[in-house]
């Protein structure tokens, strides 16, 4: 499963000429940092002078590929940069960044906030079945708001609710910060349709291409597609689009696409108590024992293992 079908006809598709691929800083974890900053979570939170302070408070122009971030700023002004746009901060305010967006920041010594990072597979899962809130979301947005403005003491709440819950270990933990996460997002969606104020779309082609790539491959996570199906969707070559992926994410086609499907994975060996071949059917794995193989290579255990330490 997944590997490329050498063997499968394709219509050809003629290309004259290909845009080269613009090698972008991309962090899996972190500005700086290429460790993701969940232990076993899915959801952190820094104040904001910890990281900025060491880059002297000026972060370059970079992007998460699979992470979304809220800065809340409550006191200060800074500037937001994104391919050529400046974008005056003036707190309060709240400036949402999904997944695979270019945003870089220089801050004044004083400037107060803080900052959410969360998974965003965690957030499609949460919200699977309101998609309308993920797309509302989808998109660079910068909340501008009055001192005494009633939105900001609503997030400030629910911020609250959220930090302590991270800094204590109760029962249920991951089960509250799902349900506290869930409200947090759907006050943002509730302001966003009244502040509803979205930076223009990128018009980086890199980006734009492994955007369509990434939803291409979540949309039929279920079913038998090989890179080259996934290439001639997106009407480039095989060759492009590894490319696009090892210059975003320093890995090829293939292996962004075994990431989803372990993800998917993940879900059914954590949610469910599907049998091991059940889950292999069900991920359009013919062969349950090459399912395992590939699970253990991608995550350091087989899937019972998986499943055994996540019911501790």
């Amino acid at each position: 499963m997944y590997k490329p079908n050498i063997t499968k006809k394709l219509t050809p598709v003629f290309i004259l000429f290909e845009h080269p691929v613009q090698l972008l800083k991309n962090f899996e974890g972190l500005y700086g940092d290429q460790q993701h900053p969940f232990a076993d979570g899915f959801i952190h939170h820094e104040l904001l002078e910890v990281r900025s302070r060491l880059y002297d408070w000026d972060i370059d122009e970079h992007l998460h590929t699979d992470l979304v971030q809220v800065f809340l700023f409550r006191s200060g002004s800074g500037v937001l940069f994104s391919e050529r746009r400046r974008l005056e901060l003036i707190s309060p305010c709240v400036v949402l960044i999904p997944a695979n967006t270019l945003h870089g920041f220089s801050f004044p010594a004083n400037m107060v906030g803080e900052v959410f990072t969360i998974r965003e597979q965690m957030l499609d899962m949460l919200f699977k079945s309101l998609p309308h809130i993920l797309l509302a979301l989808n998109r660079f947005k910068l909340f501008r708001f009055l001192p005494d403005d009633p939105g900001v003491s609503t997030l400030h709440q629910l911020k609250e609710q959220l930090c302590d819950e991270l800094t204590h270990d109760r029962a249920e933990k991951n089960t509250c910060l799902q349900l506290l996460l869930q409200q947090f997002w759907l006050c943002l969606y509730r302001m966003s349709l009244e502040l509803d104020m979205p930076l223009p779309k990128s018009d980086n082609r890199t980006l734009a291409y492994f955007q369509a790539f990434q939803k291409a491959v979540r949309l039929s996570v279920n079913e038998v597609r090989s890179v080259q199906d996934y290439a001639a969707g997106l009407n480039i070559t095989t060759v492009h689009l590894n490319r696009i992926c090892q210059a975003l994410v320093r890995k090829s086609a293939l292996q962004v696409i075994h990431g989803f499907v372990i993800d998917e994975a993940r879900k059914y060996l954590t949610h469910t108590t599907y049998s091991l071949s059940e889950i292999s059917y069900f991920l359009n794995f013919k062969d349950p024992a090459y399912f395992s193989r590939l699970f253990k290579k991608e995550t350091g255990m087989s899937p019972g293992a998986y499943r055994k330490q996540i019911k501790k």
